[in-house]
């Protein structure tokens, strides 16, 4: 009963971190979408117009918001889990004044300040607009992300998943509308058009966030009686327990603070490395010879074009980091050892299982890739070739900072990410002065960042939980499924090029030659579980269908 009682709780972790990551993948695919049009309209420089106000938004929205769905969820699950959901009802309402405030202020001052921002500091004034159209969404947001860790504090990710998908859709749509109308209006008045038509494509995502919320405020207050019921129950359950334990508002602004800071703080060192990246590879990069105008555009193929598209394969990490925090903070408040260990091998099993054959994909296919999707701008691919092993190294590194957060154990992922981050500063430093690396050195030194993160995080956590890494599940098998086949997607490649002399079509077939080919190579190693079948639809079927032919 204990075995079927664990892979039951597994299967429902992994359930909630699949929607997560489904919804994820297909809000950045969307996000990502409306790049496209993007950067036909405003170029690589324009990109760079658009990365720096986002850049400085990324920070804010880090600092209000950032690590508040993970420790709202953290914390509601402790008090769930030891029946008190009244006491959860009641953090979560403090969290929401306390986030609301918080983004208010951020987004006023930023408003006001947004000029000396972008011209003092980064060199570029007329990114000013961008991030002011931003300023209103971190205050959206800040509230949203309370409510979001709330739902996930519940073991419910729909809530989430809803409101990301709604948000992205609304985001990919009004930036594109909004890109192309402030350009036409500065054009017409004889303004500089691409920094207003970066300004209309941020304030896309302010139109995004208004509608992302508004979801998710709907869901809530739909399910609120439901959630009251609870709470009261919740509350006379504690009252016959003769449970007198009453946490003060004070207390909880403290709890909250605690632990969303120790949250933040990681996510924050990497989000201030970006600013400085924003000054040092314009600075550095004049040494090695580069004028303003080269700068801008290879910064503008980063921001814009690698940054992006390896930004898709990490929303996988970053859901199951979200949906493993309530799950093992759960597990362990209830002392389930074995739980926890069976929890951590999941989790990185399955995001390497989808994120090494995506970072290998890339390094195969990324000049091909970029071209396809960017064809009035096709430069840039080149950077996958160097910066597709970060994809691997983020994800491992990601899934285990939300182990170790939920295992009271933050402090640790911010010292990984100190280390990370002055690795990346000194390697951006040295390398994109050589004029023969450039603006490699940037991807480089993301890569060599994100090594040290994880390699800090995973090994603390095997070590503290003292957790039997399943090496072969994690690493090996997708590994060798992921080389075979990137050789075979090479191959499919020039083939069909061969036949076509197409590269847009060749690319297409590659893509999914190679999606096919790792199927068959993994089922060929037995490197699927039941699990991973079951979450596909029709997975029951299949599953019968794969065992009967020895594949699981």
């Amino acid at each position: 009963m204990d075995k079927k009682r664990g892979h039951s709780h597994s299967n429902s972790f992994v359930r909630q971190a699949a929607i997560l990551a489904v919804a994820g993948i297909f809000a950045r695919l969307l996000g990502f979408a409306y790049r496209l049009p993007l950067t036909d309209l405003i170029g690589d420089a324009g990109n760079y117009v658009y990365g720096v106000g986002y850049t400085v938004y990324g920070f804010l929205l880090v600092m209000s918001s950032a690590g508040l769905p993970g420790a709202i969820a953290k914390l509601v699950s402790e008090r769930r889990a030891a029946g008190r959901a009244h006491a959860a009802h009641r953090l979560f309402k403090v969290a929401l004044i306390l986030s609301a405030t918080i983004g208010l202020i951020l987004s006023i001052i930023v408003f006001i300040f947004a000029e000396e921002i972008t011209g003092i500091i980064f060199g570029m004034p007329g990114a000013a607009l961008a991030l002011q159209m931003l300023t209103p969404t971190v205050f959206i947001v800040a509230i949203m992300a309370v409510i979001r860790g709330y739902f996930q504090g519940m073991s419910s990710t729909i809530p989430t998943a809803a409101s990301q998908l709604i948000e992205q859709i609304f985001n990919a749509i009004f930036s594109v509308i909004l890109a192309h109308t402030l350009w036409n209006f500065a054009m017409e008045r004889g303004y500089a058009e691409v920094y207003f038509g970066a300004a209309g494509g941020t304030l896309g995502s302010t139109v995004g966030a208004v509608a992302g919320f508004m979801v998710i405020a709907a869901i809530y207050f739909l399910l609120r009686r439901d959630i009251i019921q609870q709470v009261r129950r919740a509350a006379r359950n504690a009252a016959r327990r003769e449970d007198t334990s009453y946490e003060k508002t004070g207390t909880l602004v403290k709890t909250i603070l605690t632990t969303s800071t120790t949250m933040i703080i990681g996510t924050a060192i990497f989000s201030i490395v970006n600013l400085i990246d924003l000054w040092l590879v314009r600075s550095r990069m004049a040494v090695a010879g580069f004028g303003a105008e080269q700068i801008n555009e290879l910064f503008g193929q980063v921001l814009g074009k690698f940054n992006p598209i390896t930004n898709l394969p990490a929303a996988i990490s970053a859901s199951l980091a979200i949906a493993i925090i309530p799950a093992i903070a759960a597990a362990n408040a209830l002392s389930k050892t074995r739980e926890v260990h069976e929890k951590i091998n999941t989790a990185l099993r399955v995001g390497m299982l989808l994120t090494i054959p995506i970072a290998f994909g890339l390094a195969t296919l990324g000049p091909q890739i970029v071209a396809l999707l960017f064809p009035a701008h096709p430069e840039g691919g080149s950077l996958f070739l160097v910066g597709f092993p970060s994809i691997i190294f983020l994800t491992a590194s990601q899934i285990a900072t939300g182990v170790l957060q939920a295992l009271s154990r933050a402090a640790i992922p911010i010292l990984a990410a100190m280390v990370g981050a002055l690795v990346k500063i000194a390697a951006t430093f040295f390398l994109v002065a050589h004029p023969s690396i450039n603006i490699y050195g940037v991807v480089i030194g993301t890569t060599l960042c994100y090594l040290v993160t994880a390699t800090i995080n995973c090994a603390i956590l095997f070590k503290h939980t003292q957790t039997k890494p399943d090496f072969s599940g994690i690493l090996l098998k997708p590994l060798f499924a992921s080389a075979a086949m990137s050789l075979g997607a090479f191959t499919f490649y020039h083939s069909a090029f061969i036949l076509t002399a197409r590269p847009g079509v060749s690319t297409a077939i590659a893509v999914l030659a190679g999606m096919f080919l790792y199927a068959i190579f993994m089922l060929l190693i037995k490197g699927f579980k039941d699990s991973d079948i079951l979450l596909l639809p029709g997975g029951e079927k299949l599953l019968a269908f794969l065992k009967s032919r020895g594949f699981i």
